[in-house]
């Protein structure tokens, strides 16, 4: 009786850590690896960010908006958005101002510019109400 030959079904995969990323390919029905490579994770950020850039902008409704532009963009998606006020709700929290190791001298000039910015969001929407009348 011979043993019956399977031909494996191959599935790329890439598992990263601190330092470097294993990448190659794996027999999709049993998992067992086929090929892979290790590569440092210095040589994999350097290839990617080589010809992208980071777009970030606030959006009129409070949304700060962040994309990666250039030809390693087409390859995955990272494209995101959040809130300001939940941006600052996460930055103030306990856990991330001791390891921010924000005194309260930052945390004045953060309110201070705060206040800036609802101060020219109003006077904007002051000047809106104006021109629309």
């Amino acid at each position: 009786m011979s043993p019956e030959t399977v031909d494996p079904t191959l599935g790329a995969f890439a598992k990263y850590g601190q330092s470097t990323a294993t990448v190659g390919y794996r027999d999709a029905s049993t998992g067992r690896v086929i090929a892979s490579i290790e590569i440092p994770a210095q040589v994999i950020e350097r290839a990617v960010l080589e010809n992208a850039s980071v777009e970030i902008t606030l959006l009129g409704d409070g949304e700060i908006a962040s994309a990666v532009a250039g030809s390693a963009s087409d390859c995955f998606s990272a494209r995101t958005s959040v809130p300001v006020d939940h941006l600052v709700d996460v930055f103030v929290s306990s856990g991330n101002l001791h390891k921010e190791e924000a005194t309260e001298a930052d945390l004045r000039t953060l309110l201070e510019r705060l206040q800036r910015s609802v101060q020219a969001v109003e006077r904007t929407i002051s000047l809106l109400k104006r021109a629309a009348k």
